[in-house]
């Protein structure tokens, strides 16, 4: 089997590139956003989506 050892330096590192480099932070809010829509669109479906039917 492989050896896969997280560290904490390692998931720091991780952590500080998607955080600080501008590029990534930004396709990063835009995948928050989308997946933020995604599920406040079913939540609000859920709740009130017989209010919505024909």
């Amino acid at each position: 089997m492989a050896d896969s050892v997280i560290s904490p330096d390692m998931l720091k590192a991780i952590w500080h590139s998607q955080m600080h480099d501008e590029e990534k932070w930004a396709l990063n809010m835009k995948l928050l956003r989308a997946a933020g829509l995604f599920v406040g669109s079913i939540l609000l479906m859920r709740s009130y989506g017989d209010l919505m039917a024909i």
